[in-house]
């Protein structure tokens, strides 16, 4: 069995992408192409249905893809215990966040952390949620720290905190308002894949208010960077952005609607007799988020 060529099929399935699995196999699209095809040629059957749906799988692909799932997990589980057998307090933590949560909530927590565990190593990435979690998945990150999203049932999570969410405008508007006044107002999203974007989208959906003029963008940087040149307003916790609306970049309204976000820990239920994981968990109980 060609291990490479049955990741690249897995990773395909798994991400609903090509694009996105070429990216995270760090490999070009056409040679992840040729190994899924040469998987197909290996085992002289189809396992993708060649349509407008790439990643549909005829019923082949499904049985193979559930071994991929089984052998890729059982692949992590082994690494995570080959870790665990050389840490206690050493080895390594691997911390996936968003970055808005990695600048202003982590930073303190991190540094505690680490000088009760002067000999870990600790490592701290940035994506989407939605990125996050895939990485936990796939045994990349011991741990992540991501507002709330839909989890698979091996997935253990825990609310940390659960900030009120504000809407920033370079707008005059009052200081309160609801969902209702911004069905016609330009709102800037975080890309697909940002736990805010989901929640705010499924609470328009939820008051059937239509989302009728909206712009995607990048980064939470750019985001904040478009209110303040007026080109329309978005949705923050407070610690986000107040620095910004004490400057007087931008304006902080209200929702009357009461939006929060749930942050969560979580982490793989293979992890859970992990010592690093177990240490880093033990450490968030006793820590008080700013």
């Amino acid at each position: 069995m060609n291990f490479t060529h049955l990741k690249a099929f897995y990773s395909v399935v798994k991400y609903q992408s090509f694009t996105q699995a070429a990216r995270e196999l760090n490999v070009s699209q056409p040679t992840l192409s040729l190994q899924v095809q040469n998987l197909e040629k290996q085992y002289d059957m189809p396992l993708l249905k060649r349509t407008k749906k790439a990643n549909e799988l005829t019923d082949e692909g499904k049985i193979v893809y559930s071994y991929a799932e089984k052998i890729f997990s059982l692949a992590g589980e082994m690494e995570n215990t080959i870790e665990d057998l050389n840490s206690s307090k050493s080895g390594d933590l691997r911390i996936g966040s968003t970055p808005t949560l990695a600048h202003y909530m982590l930073p303190n927590l991190i540094l505690k952390h680490k000088e009760n565990n002067p000999n870990l190593k600790l490592q701290l990435f940035t994506g989407l949620s939605r990125e996050v979690l895939g990485k936990v998945l796939d045994f990349e990150y011991h741990v992540g720290i991501i507002g709330r999203v839909d989890y698979p049932s091996n997935v253990i999570y825990r609310e940390i905190i659960n900030p009120k969410l504000y809407f920033i405008t370079a707008d005059k508007m009052k200081n309160k308002i609801r969902l209702t006044d911004l069905s016609d107002y330009p709102i800037l999203f975080p890309e697909r894949g940002s736990a805010t974007r989901e929640y705010i989208i499924s609470e328009f959906q939820k008051k059937s208010i239509p989302l009728n003029n909206y712009i995607d963008c990048e980064n939470a940087s750019a985001l904040k960077n478009m209110v303040h040149l007026g080109m329309g307003g978005a949705f923050f916790p407070f610690y986000g952005i107040e620095k910004d609306v004490k400057e007087g970049k931008y304006r902080c309204v209200e929702i009357l609607d009461e939006l929060s976000l749930h942050i969560d820990l979580i982490y793989l239920l293979e992890r859970k007799k992990s010592q690093t994981v177990k240490s880093f968990v033990a450490a968030l109980k006793g820590y008080s988020f700013p």
